[in-house]
Parts: C-alpha cells; structure tokens; sequence
C-alpha cells in the first residue's frame, strides 16, 4: 500500500516539475521545485490543499526541500496527486 503512494505521489511530483531527492525508504518524499525556497513550496502546495512540511524544520539537510507524507488515506494521496496535475 505504501508503495503503491509513494510511487503515485513521486509521478505526480516530478510530473508537476519538482525534484525528488533522498527519497528511497520511509514514509516520506523529499521534495523541491527549482527557483522556489522551501516555505514558497510549501504555500504553493498549501493553496491547491495539499499540506507538506518545510525541511528547514528537520534541520540542514531538509533546508530548500519539503517533505510530503504518504500516510494519508488512498483516497487522500490520490487527491492530492489530482491537485498536482491540474
């Protein structure tokens, strides 16, 4: 089932321009979008209702990056991907 969300979510990402980076195990994908900072990533997320954490609040690594959980409902993850197409 993770799987299946993650795989969704990173197609939908890259398919909407943003970089997938250091994501290969968890519960997360680590995402950025070329131009914009973390906190413009995550209100650009926010405004077509998807919610995601700005990496600068795991620390150095994550500044630049958000980080999209995949532990929602399949129904919610399949939203979002839906919200990234359009």
């Amino acid at each position: 089932r993770y799987r299946a969300r993650r795989e969704r979510l990173r197609a939908a990402l890259l398919g909407a321009g943003w970089n997938i980076e250091h994501s290969e195990a968890g519960l997360y994908l680590w995402a950025s979008r070329p131009g914009t900072d973390a906190w413009e990533a995550v209100a650009d997320l926010a405004d077509r209702g998807i919610l995601v954490a700005p990496g600068d609040f795991y620390g150095p690594a994550g500044a630049g990056s958000v980080r999209v959980a995949f532990t929602a409902t399949d129904e919610r993850v399949e939203a979002a991907v839906e919200r990234l197409a359009s």
